[in-house]
């Protein structure tokens, strides 16, 4: 007879509760669930169909049909075997959290250099962690001072406030940390000695705050050739006029950077340096002029009044 022509097991009697108990436990099933699926491989595939290819491929049928109704005598030792509660399956082993990850790892043959560099203030470590722009006055000797300052009163009456970092990380930091130095200066407002005191400090920060070596190239070189131009040799007004350029550039840079469109801030503008200077030049005529003038006369004065 064809296995898919005969009579479906009774898969509720005790003969099949081995059966049943091993596809409960393989497929997560309660008892009238696996008698379903069971009848289900019956329907689909005939008697063979009763266990799944499991590596070993399907178990042949066997030539008594009734044998799969009702087991012999000789199988009782593996039906009780089976007949036993299933336990669980065993699952995959939840991967531990990996608890090395936070600890402080370092090279135990490194020491502390000779030379410990000043830090800067919070604020400033932000701005240029967000590729802000940053006046040259938090690098030089005063700003840093008050940086150290800040520092040491950290810990008396210190408000707190939480500041949200690009990747959405919240953050608790001081609030005075986080605020511009009412005593920042731009970069004109510096003598030519602390802009280049500053300049050093500057180029440590950004490349600390991960700027890439592209950029901190194109620093060293504007610094480079603003230290090294011919204006130099003009004393005051020449730094002055440098000094304007490096200020109203290094703002640019940072204007430009916001839209995409930075440049390439090493190479000096010769053309936007001898306009800045000629500015300036203007400037001081103008001023001059206004210091020459004579007073009003008197009389003058008693009719204005």
């Amino acid at each position: 007879m064809d296995p898919a022509q005969q009579r479906p097991p009774d898969f509720t009697q005790p003969g099949f509760a081995g059966l049943v108990e091993l596809t409960m436990a393989e497929e997560f099933l309660n008892r009238e669930e696996a008698i379903e699926l069971l009848n289900q491989h019956w329907a689909a595939r005939g008697a063979a169909g009763l266990q799944p290819d499991r590596g070993g491929g399907q178990r042949p049928p066997d030539n008594n049909p009734q044998e799969d109704c009702q087991p012999n005598e000789g199988d009782n030792a593996q039906r009780e075997q089976q007949n036993q509660p299933a336990g669980p399956r065993p699952r995959s082993p939840t991967p531990a959290p990996d608890a090395n990850k936070d600890l402080i790892t370092f090279d135990a043959t490194a020491r502390v250099a000779s030379t410990l560099a000043s830090r800067p203030a919070d604020y400033t470590i932000k701005r240029l962690s967000d590729k802000k722009h940053t006046p040259l006055w938090y690098f030089t000797r005063e700003g840093l001072q008050e940086a150290a300052r800040s520092v040491r009163r950290a810990d008396e009456n210190e408000t707190l406030a939480i500041t949200q970092a690009a990747e959405g990380n919240m953050t608790v930091r001081a609030a005075n940390s986080l605020t511009a130095s009412k005593n920042a200066k731009l970069d004109h407002c510096l003598t030519y000695a602390e802009y280049m005191f500053a300049k050093n400090h500057f180029l440590t920060a950004i490349e600390n705050a991960k700027w890439g070596n592209e950029a901190l190239d194109a620093f060293n070189w504007f610094f480079h050739n603003l230290n090294n131009h011919q204006l130099r040799e003009e004393g005051d007004r020449g730094e002055r006029a440098l000094l304007h350029y490096a200020s109203r550039v290094h703002l640019d840079w940072h204007d430009k950077l916001a839209l995409g469109k930075a440049y390439n801030i090493g190479i000096i503008n010769e053309e936007l340096l001898a306009k800045v200077a000629r500015e300036l030049d203007a400037r001081d005529v103008k001023d001059g002029l206004d210091q020459a003038r004579p007073p009003p006369p008197f009389s003058s004065l008693i009719l204005l009044t």
